[in-house]
């Protein structure tokens, strides 16, 4: 959201439209939007006083595949590597596309495959060759890097109705701050979700 605001403010807009700019954070859980409003507390703060502008947040619980909203309710939505966790990722694209004002923007990351993504790559091709990569009780879901090709996302949109489409593989992203399989490891087990359970589900039984 912090980011959202300063890109907003580098519109150009009248200063008398400030005060209509409206933010909305939504998550599925309310656990996580109480750490989303603990989290850009601060930031927001500094913002503030920076443009010297108070800006109205809303935080929503509730479902990207169902949003809450009225149709034609919002200019832009952003979606930062949100999509790949979606168990119905054309529904959050097809509610996007109905609560978009017309003209407006949707806006979405993914993880690149495993072949342009490192990290994944070394994680995933180790528990397929020594583990056990089909977890009992994890949830069914789409391919976790289907957006990740920018065909198929491209695609994806279009049949939505989305126009003027565009899809960016940002190869020059590196993971430079990892020394060892360790850190790796904890950066996969802090940061991800289903890549998480997949290396807490391993066993010793699987790796003999």
């Amino acid at each position: 959201l912090t980011a959202a605001i300063d890109a907003a403010m580098k519109l150009g807009l009248p200063e008398e439209s400030y005060p209509n700019f409206q933010f909305t954070g939504l998550d599925i859980t309310q656990n996580f939007l109480e750490m989303a409003k603990h989290r850009i507390g601060a930031q927001l703060q500094e913002q503030e006083h920076q443009h010297k502008r108070q800006f109205n947040i809303d935080f929503v619980e509730g479902s990207a595949e169902s949003l809450p909203f009225d149709d034609e309710s919002f200019d832009s939505i952003v979606c930062n590597f949100g999509i790949l966790h979606f168990f119905h990722p054309d529904r959050f694209l097809r509610e996007s596309f109905r609560v978009l004002r017309p003209g407006g923007r949707l806006s979405f990351s993914a993880w690149a495959p495993p072949m342009s993504t490192e990290g994944f790559r070394i994680a995933l091709e180790s528990i397929a060759e020594v583990g056990n990569p089909n977890v009992e009780g994890l949830p069914d879901g789409p391919n976790f890097f289907d957006f990740g090709d920018p065909n198929q996302a491209t695609n994806a949109l279009k049949e939505v109705g989305f126009v003027d489409t565009k899809s960016v593989e940002l190869s020059d992203m590196k993971w430079t701050s990892i020394k060892n399989g360790s850190e790796l490891y904890d950066v996969l087990l802090q940061g991800t979700s289903r890549t998480r359970e997949i290396l807490l589900g391993q066993t010793r039984k699987d790796s003999e």
